[in-house]
C-alpha cells in the first residue's frame, strides 16, 4: 500500500525529523527499529508506537499521560489520527484485559480493524488489579502515572 511521507520540520535535539504520513504530522522514526514509528502528534498528552509491516499496522505502547487526561477522548483522537495516516492498512493491537474495553470501542468506531489476542493477557503495570488480581506477596510496585 502506498504511504505518502513528507518531512515537515527538523528536530534539533535528536537530529531526527518530524514526518507527516498521509497528511498526519507527528511521526518520528524509531531510533532502533526499521518500520517502527513513534507517533507524538498528541504530545504531551498521549503517544504510541506504530509498527508498519506490508499491509498491516500494529499500534503498540499506547499511553495517555496523567490521570486527569484519561477518559477525555485523547486516546480516541490519537488512534483516529493513526487510522487517517494509514487508511488502507489493516490496523490491529494486542491488549491487556484492563484496556480491552477501549480497544473494543475503537473497533466499533472503525478506528482499528482487529484485536488480535483473544486470550487473557495481563498488562505490564503490576499495580493493575484487573490484569494482576493476585500477587503471591500481596505487594505491588509503586507505579505513578
Amino acid at each position: 500500500m502506498k504511504v505518502m511521507m513528507k518531512t515537515m520540520q527538523k528536530a534539533t535535539e535528536h537530529k531526527q525529523r518530524i514526518v507527516a504520513i498521509n497528511g498526519v504530522l507527528g511521526f518520528w522514526k524509531h531510533p532502533r527499529n526499521d518500520g517502527w514509528w513513534i507517533y507524538n502528534g498528541q504530545s504531551p498528552v498521549s503517544n504510541c508506537i506504530v509498527i508498519i509491516l506490508d499491509d498491516d499496522v500494529e499500534i503498540h505502547n499506547v499511553s495517555v499521560h496523567g490521570s486527569k487526561n484519561r477518559n477525555q477522548g485523547h486516546g480516541t483522537a490519537m488512534i483516529a489520527n493513526v487510522k487517517q495516516a494509514f487508511p488502507e492498512h489493516h490496523i490491529w493491537v494486542n491488549t491487556g484485559e484492563c484496556s480491552r474495553g477501549f480497544w473494543e470501542k475503537m473497533v466499533e468506531r472503525g478506528h482499528i480493524d482487529s484485536i488480535e489476542n483473544e486470550y487473557w493477557w495481563p498488562c505490564w503495570d503490576t499495580t493493575c488489579h484487573t490484569c494482576h488480581p493476585t500477587r503471591k506477596t500481596g505487594k505491588r510496585r509503586d507505579f505513578s502515572w
